[in-house]
């Protein structure tokens, strides 16, 4: 459905200082205020001016506050032939998505404070989304000798990571869980028992089976989970906890009763892993390879279940760009990981409401201030006085997913038709309308 006049109004006066504009009819739909209202609201040089009931008729639109996706892969330094900072974090705005968790699996590692100001500073000169660094946990990702997380922690950043390789070390880990009680740290863990998944490339089961592939059991993943519950229980601080990118149910399960019994322990999962399954990797080929690997329907439908149930604090797209020659490769060989920031907003509001009935506020908290929370960002959403951070989405657009912003089109979404897109995006100010940058 094309975006039409009856959907927002504008009105430029001829000078830069006095832009007014007027959003009708929208369903605001904000986390942080926990408001879920159909709205008119009204911006006025750089600010939002005015937010009150619409007496007019329903736009049929969603204004969103800007999306916070916390596990991203921009792969700078050391990987620009997949992707820049500026082709990332231009997917990331035509995705919805103004605040971008980076993950530090580049190289080099970015395991020290300088590093991490380095990229943060290129990133955000840019003005598109905003590029918060999630730092290693060890030096050089290698699990010996910890970081100085106190160090970023002086600078404000609270979330460390090894991510493609768990902290294998219990020593290491527990170490880090008192390091980073103090300071309100938090450990994003990747789970995984490497002896278990190693030369893996594909689930367990009929992907194995059929492609001949080497099989990743879930046990690779939820032992882990399981591993780093336990210490945490047994270190006695106040650290916390966040398990990544989970496929099997039983993780989800070890998470929320960890979470139950009072431990700071929360866990995100991805859109792939809710829509796809191993079929779509049979089918697909290597386009459908990553880690952990898409599992059985069974686990899929499970990992909904779960998520509409509550016991998912976060969805991440996990976006993982790779060049086409990376990904041509039969299965075995083939590079894991897809693209996902545009597609990250409308496949999970397809599974989560349209199909598992979820409201649409949890959803929109799953992507915004749950992941702020577990990154350690204060949003302000969208009230009077602030200049708009949002991000206005039509839920019943179909349309298809042909082109993409960033420099990698590993996407198993690709060429497919999708429900639900991003039309506007603001951060600060308008970045991007209707599949173009502004």
């Amino acid at each position: 459905m094309p975006l039409t006049a009856a959907k927002f109004s504008k009105t430029e006066e001829t000078t830069l200082t006095d832009i007014r504009e007027v959003l009708y009819g929208v369903r605001i739909i904000d986390p942080i205020s926990r408001t879920d209202l159909v709205c008119d609201l009204t911006m006025e040089n750089g600010l939002i001016v005015s937010i009150v009931p619409s007496r007019g008729a329903p736009s049929g639109l969603w204004l969103l506050p800007g999306l916070v996706d916390m596990h991203v892969h921009l792969r700078v330094p050391g990987g620009e032939d997949s992707e820049t900072l500026e082709s990332g974090l231009r997917a990331a705005i035509a995705g919805g998505v103004t605040h971008v968790g980076m993950m530090p699996n580049t190289t080099p590692p970015v395991d020290s404070p300088a590093a991490a100001l380095e990229i943060a500073s290129q990133g955000n000169r840019l003005n598109l989304a905003e590029i918060h660094p999630v730092p290693c946990v060890t030096v050089g990702r290698a699990g010996l000798q910890c970081t100085d997380l106190e160090a970023f922690a002086a600078m404000g950043i609270k979330a460390f990571t090894d991510d493609g390789s768990p902290v294998r070390s219990d020593r290491v880990l527990s170490e880090t869980f008192a390091r980073l009680s103090p300071v309100g740290g938090v450990v994003i863990e990747h789970p995984e028992i490497e002896d278990l998944a190693s030369g893996g490339a594909v689930n367990l089961g009929r992907a194995s089976e059929v492609t001949g592939a080497k099989g990743i059991p879930e046990e690779a993943e939820y032992l882990d989970v399981k591993r780093c519950i336990n210490l945490l229980r047994r270190s006695g601080t106040s650290s916390r906890l966040h398990l990544t990118h989970l496929s099997s149910p039983e993780s989800v399960r070890l998470v929320h009763r960890a979470s139950e019994e009072g431990l700071h322990v929360t866990c995100d999962i991805t859109p792939h892993h809710m829509s796809l399954d191993e079929n779509d990797l049979i089918t697909l080929g290597s386009i459908a390879k990553m880690n952990p690997p898409l599992r059985s329907p069974d686990s899929r439908n499970s990992l909904v279940a779960l998520a509409s149930k509550g016991q998912v604090d976060v969805v991440a797209s996990d976006h993982a760009p790779h060049r086409a020659e990376s990904k041509n490769l039969p299965v075995q060989d083939a590079a894991f990981g897809i693209t996902g920031l545009e597609t990250l907003l409308p496949i999970t509001v397809d599974v989560l409401v349209n199909s598992a009935g979820m409201a649409p506020l949890e959803v929109v908290r799953m992507l915004s201030s749950a992941p702020a929370d577990v990154l350690g960002l204060k949003l302000s959403g969208i009230k009077v006085g602030v200049p708009p951070e949002m991000v206005l989405f039509d839920p019943d657009r179909k349309w298809t997913y042909e082109s993409t912003f960033s420099m990698s089109a590993n996407s198993p979404y690709l060429g497919r038709e999708i429900r639900g897109r991003v039309v506007r995006v603001w951060a600060g100010k308008e970045l991007y309308r209707d599949g173009e940058f502004v």
